[in-house]
């Protein structure tokens, strides 16, 4: 796990720098593995291009949520 603290620590500013990215967390992805999970507005090809699906070993996910709004 401080792997995977480590590599979103590295790489969380240039992410949030893209507008399309609303959050960075840490969590189980799809495939039940731990992870860094990217929220975007909308999955474009432009985004799965700029994030790898994997850094360092750590598995990145990219998952459409939309904007997110504080209430």
């Amino acid at each position: 796990m401080s792997k995977i603290r480590e590599v979103k620590q590295e790489y969380e500013r240039i992410w949030l720098a893209n507008k399309s990215v609303v959050a960075v967390g840490i969590g189980n992805t799809s495939k039940g593995e731990p992870g860094i999970i990217i929220s975007v507005k909308k999955i474009t090809l432009q985004i799965r291009e700029q994030i790898p699906t994997e850094i360092e070993g750590v598995p990145i996910e990219i998952q459409e949520t939309g904007e997110i709004k504080a209430l």
